[in-house]
């Protein structure tokens, strides 16, 4: 599997790390599916609330509803091209691997959802710049690595 991520999703998410600072931010990740296994990401959601220095949880609040509602009719409610497919969250102190509480949390959406797979980007800043990796889950894998691309405008 193959997630691009737009240069303007990128920024937009590198600007709530730095603002979230040695806490973790978390938002969710709404993507085009441009192949079997390429997604790119359209839009990303932040969450209002900032972490802990080791915890972020997502809110599902009415500007989330709205979010979502925007994103769907924007690309004319066609969930098979355009839709979720997962989540985002900062890593500031920690490694860009996903935490026994990443993964749990994951599983447990992937089992709630009608969803085949998600995904979880884990970002952090490093010597200014903002790294990415991501992991792909689905009833057979667990966080396992998929690729990731920023692209250039």
């Amino acid at each position: 599997m193959k997630i691009i991520v737009k240069k303007e999703i990128a920024n937009k998410i590198k600007k709530a790390v730095q603002k979230a600072g040695i806490n973790e931010i978390k938002g969710a990740c709404f993507a085009a599916k441009l192949d079997n296994d390429i997604f790119e990401i359209e839009d990303v959601y932040i969450s209002p609330k900032i972490g802990s220095l080791s915890f972020s949880n997502l809110v599902i609040s009415i500007k989330y509803i709205l979010f979502e509602n925007r994103y769907f009719k924007k690309h004319n409610y066609e969930y098979e091209k355009h839709n979720y497919i997962g989540d985002w969250h900062s890593h500031p102190s920690f490694e860009l691997i996903p935490s026994a509480y990443d993964k749990a949390e994951v599983v447990d959406e992937l089992k709630k959802s009608n969803a085949h797979f998600l995904i979880q980007i884990i970002v952090k800043i490093i010597d200014g710049e903002l790294k990415m990796k991501c992991y792909h889950y689905n009833s057979n894998t667990i966080a396992c690595p998929c690729e990731i691309e920023i692209e250039n405008e």
